[in-house]
């Protein structure tokens, strides 16, 4: 007896059963190599051989029953724990037993004379099934210890992550999601679309201010798209807090520029703006748009009436530019006027003259000033000065706009 008993566990050891017994376990591969004789103390000798009888006679049920009631004799040799372990993980898998499972693999890692492949390949077995019954702590545990050796597995990262939302430390979501869409990005790819959205949320979420606008723009560069703009943009500007006309109408334009105007709200925030400011050009043209696409209904009471204001007020806006363009010359004020009324016409190479005159200009704003400066530029394909004007864009919302249109200037 006491040499079948060497025997089975010669095969426990070289991880063969876990290998054959389930493809949950697929990856634990049979050792090729020539396994050294166990060492097993005496105890543990006598249950090894009575377990491997109820399981060479297909009562796993008893064999796990057997291994639970010898789970107080000390592992006193070296191969014990290790023993005990397998043999509770052949049954556990045979009867699809995932608590015993996961108890056997928890113990074989711990188990000291574990290969180190083979307890990473355990660790991260541990970590899905503890993440399945959301003891999430502890498959917490599981991934960082498998981490530690394989930094730069991104699957096991997400998953990482996506247990660490489980825990509410949105830090480090931030931190493994970063990570895992470096990793891609690095490699000529991109993460999955749900990884640049979840990191958004959870750096939102966790009030993590230094890292909004970089992962928001992490997010568009990677999926240029309306849905994305709209809301990487949204939430900047909700962040902003109440915003003036004057910076709406920057905010409208960069939704424009981003063709991410998606809600009736984008539109009308936008061509409202656009009218209180003086731009009736520009509040048309958006509203018509609006109208075309049928987000907005121009029948209804009040969205009637700033169509009417936008038409009415376009046509005396163009008659009296000539009269502007006079003054312009005597007030920085009026010159920028000029410059914002040519712009909202898209005579974008007229405006960039006006604007460039007001560099340096005492009263005027100059981050209004650049970032118009290289939105105009930008339409007229000069990317150099855009780049060179939006960068000159230093601080509070306007600052964070240049950021967006640097996005779009590389793919211009």
């Amino acid at each position: 007896m006491k040499s079948f008993a060497t025997a089975m566990a010669l095969v426990l050891m070289a991880g063969t059963s876990l290998g054959v017994a389930s493809p949950v376990l697929a990856q634990a591969k049979p050792k090729a190599e020539k396994v050294a004789p166990p060492k097993l103390s005496k105890p543990i000798m006598a249950t090894v051989m009575e377990v491997q009888k109820m399981q060479q006679a297909g009562d796993h049920a008893g064999a796990l029953a057997k291994l639970e009631e010898a789970k107080d004799i000390p592992r006193t040799d070296r191969d014990d724990a290790l023993i005990m372990a397998k043999l509770k993980l052949f049954s556990a898998q045979t009867i699809k037993d995932n608590i015993k499972l996961e108890e056997g693999l928890t113990e074989a890692v711990a188990a000291p004379t574990i290969e180190a492949e083979e307890k990473l390949t355990f660790t991260k077995f541990i970590a899905g099934l503890a993440s399945n019954r959301k003891d999430y702590q502890k498959a917490w545990q599981a991934y960082e210890d498998y981490l530690q050796v394989v930094p730069d597995d991104v699957d096991m990262l997400v998953q990482a992550a996506s247990v660490n939302a489980a825990l509410n430390n949105k830090p480090r979501v931030v931190e493994l999601l970063t990570k895992a869409i470096e990793l891609r990005e690095a490699a000529g790819q991109k993460g999955d679309r749900s990884w640049y959205e979840f990191r958004a949320q959870a750096v939102i979420d966790g009030k993590l201010d230094d890292k909004v606008q970089p992962v928001l723009l992490s997010w568009v560069k990677a999926f240029p798209e309306p849905r994305s703009y709209n809301t990487a943009i949204e939430l900047t500007k909700q962040r902003a807090g109440n915003l003036d006309n004057a910076t709406l109408i920057d905010f409208g334009r960069l939704l424009w520029a981003a063709n991410a105007m998606t809600t009736a709200n984008n539109y009308l925030e936008y061509a409202e703006a656009a009218l209180d400011r003086g731009m009736p050009n520009e509040a048309e043209t958006v509203l018509k748009d609006g109208i075309a696409k049928k987000l907005i209904d121009p029948t209804k009471t009040g969205i009637g009436e700033v169509v009417r204001q936008a038409s009415t007020k376009n046509a005396e806006s163009k008659a009296g530019l000539a009269s502007l363009e006079k003054d312009a010359k005597t007030s920085p004020r009026i010159a920028l006027v000029v410059a914002d009324t040519f712009a909202n016409l898209g005579q974008h190479d007229k405006a960039v003259p006006y604007y460039k005159g007001l560099i340096g200009a005492d009263g005027i704003d100059q981050d209004t000033v650049n970032l118009r400066l290289g939105v105009a530029l930008m339409k007229t394909g000069d990317k150099a000065g855009a780049k060179a004007a939006f960068d000159a864009v230093k601080a509070g919302p306007r600052h964070n706009i240049a950021k967006f249109y640097d996005v779009l200037l590389a793919v211009a």
